[in-house]
């Protein structure tokens, strides 16, 4: 095949389709795409919302749970007790196919039907960990999100084997770490940035296999270093002791002179191992003949695919999460667990096999177009058949989806190989997963199809000001947990709860200042975003291809001339 440059359905922009996407579409058996990537993937991650949370009545057992859906969403919603328990299994729900109708809207229906569990959580792998989403074997953690094997991880997100820590964004195997972006295998290491395999580590970017340094850059099997300035063991420890490390005032300070002196030294080309082999993206990892990926790691043969928080996931496109064992998926986010063969579906795991248009498909094998559906097979709209009929009928269907499109409210087309239309998403737009990583205004998600809501969140009265804080965690006592503390950026109320502060006593670090919700915005923010730019190495002038834009303030080097300066 022939590279061709096509014209997206939604952005109207043109896009590319190389001869390496229409082989993987022929194997597929999948026609190619009418969205750009950019305008998929937003699409796919409009239909997560791993990062909003209310209160709402289970509609099962009426018990009060954390939901992702508002207590006044029409949602059907069962709590995480009933969703996954044993009285139901979805195929109450089955419709017998109507070939009169575009198949995507008698989908519509069983998404509007049935009932959607409250959390998106594996339920049966996590233990004490109810106030968290997005979350399987993990244990005691709280207000976590997007995480796998963790334990005793509090305000955290995107995380891989995380223990005991706070405030972490893409933390993995690491343990005591506090307000880190991308941590690995790490220990004691706190306000810091792309680091891996460091101990005692303090306020530092893209540092390895070091021990006690702070506020350093680039540095490769360091140990007491300040500010990429080398001192004796004695000198390093009086330095510490003049630093206060331990207060709240003294903290801030040394961040801002921090983030100062981070711009005046390189960035990589792009955040990753030496691992990786012919990969394009950001934050890869361990990944190899992958292109236009982000956060991921063990993907292999991958394309578009996002959030590979779990390896591994080979022979993917266009799938936004998360691994663990996953291969021959397209178009899908959500899935996991040695899952195969997935297409244009969200939230299917458990060794699911052969699903193609399905949501919240557990354990599923061989279903087509099911929603909330747990351990069958053979099934196209909750309706279980033989083998033999289902195979027939499922081919039928997509000759049929071919033919007569579902065609949405702004007159897109929605032919067999899309994924589900954007107004079938439950969350709107600046409450999903898409407002994290595509920012838009709403007049923009209005335009495209999508939809906002303007609810203010829950405003707490407080009872307490920061200024009135202790500076360090020695002056705090139990009464602190009794307190509503004004957050000092949003004004708005939170506390401080019982096990953060055992571990902020353990790092010897005072309160935060700021809510939860606040911070986790801000350790957003400095995350670089799936946005690739071209411009040239800084060092050797060649054509490079980065997250870094072209006008902003970094100093960026290419894979070659980093590891030649800094390996």
């Amino acid at each position: 095949m022939q590279t061709e440059v096509r014209n997206c359905q939604n952005c109207k922009q043109d896009f590319t389709i190389e001869p390496e996407d229409f082989n993987f579409y022929e194997k597929m058996k999948v026609p190619p795409p009418t969205w750009c990537p950019e305008c998929r993937f937003i699409r796919r991650i409009s239909f997560q919302n791993t990062w909003n949370l209310y209160w709402r009545n289970c509609d099962k057992c009426g018990a009060r749970s954390v939901s992702v859906y508002p207590p006044d969403k029409e949602v059907i919603g069962y709590c995480p007790t009933c969703w996954w328990g044993d009285s139901w299994d979805g195929t109450e729900y089955a419709m017998d196919y109507d070939p009169s109708k575009p198949f995507l809207e008698q989908l519509k229906k069983l998404f509007d039907k049935t009932p959607f569990a409250l959390l998106e959580a594996d339920h049966l792998t996590i233990k004490n960990s109810e106030y968290s989403n997005g979350i399987g074997w993990s244990k005691d953690c709280y207000l976590t999100f997007w995480a796998d094997y963790c334990e005793n991880v509090y305000y955290s997100s995107l995380l891989n084997n995380l223990k005991s820590s706070l405030d972490c964004l893409r933390g993995f195997y690491s343990e005591l770490c506090y307000e880190c972006v991308g941590v690995n295998k790490s220990y004691q290491t706190f306000f810091s940035y792309e680091c891996r395999d460091c101990v005692n580590v303090w306020f530092s970017r893209n540092c390895s296999s070091c021990t006690n340094c702070i506020g350093c850059v680039n540095l490769r099997g360091a140990s007491y270093y300040i500010f990429n300035i080398k001192y004796t063991k004695e000198e390093y420890q009086e330095k510490v002791k003049e630093l206060k490390l331990d207060s709240w005032m003294s903290l801030q300070s040394l961040k801002e002179k921090v983030h100062e002196f981070w711009n005046t030294l390189p960035y990589r080309e792009y955040n990753g191992n030496s691992k990786n082999l012919n990969v394009t993206g950001e934050d890869v990892y361990s990944s190899k003949n992958s292109k236009e990926v982000y956060m991921v790691g063990g993907a292999e043969d991958c394309k578009w695919t996002q959030f590979i928080t779990v390896p591994s996931a080979k022979d993917c496109w266009d799938y936004s999460g998360w691994g663990n064992n996953v291969s021959q998926i397209y178009e899908s986010t959500g899935v996991g667990e040695g899952t195969n063969l997935i297409l244009f579906s969200n939230y299917c795991w458990s060794e699911s096999l052969d699903l193609q248009y399905c949501s919240w498909n557990i354990t599923g094998k061989n279903n087509f177009g099911c929603v909330n559906l747990k351990r069958k097979k053979y099934c196209i709209l909750n309706k279980e058949y033989t083998k033999e009929e289902y195979e027939k009928l499922r081919d039928k269907i997509i000759e049929d989806m071919k033919k007569n499109p579902y065609i949405d409210k702004l007159g897109r087309k929605f032919y067999y190989g899309e994924f589900f239309p954007p107004e079938f998403s439950k969350f709107p737009y600046n409450k999903s997963n898409a407002i994290k990583f595509f920012p838009k205004t709403k007049g923009e998600v209005l335009e495209e199809g999508y939809f906002w809501e303007d609810r203010e969140g829950t405003i707490y009265k407080t009872t307490k000001k920061t200024d009135s804080l202790p500076d360090t965690i020695k002056d705090i006592d139990e009464k602190v947990l009794d307190e509503i503390i004004e957050c000092e950026k949003c004004k708005n109320g939170y506390k401080i709860v019982k096990g953060e502060l055992d571990l902020l006593r353990k790092m010897n670090l005072p309160v935060p200042h700021e809510c939860p919700k606040c911070r986790e915005n801000e350790r957003f923010e400095r995350m670089t975003k799936p946005k690739m730019y071209h411009r040239t190495c800084a060092k050797c002038n060649i054509n490079i291809y980065t997250p870094y834009a072209p006008d902003g303030p970094e100093i960026v080097y290419c894979v070659k001339c980093y590891q030649q300066e800094f390996a």
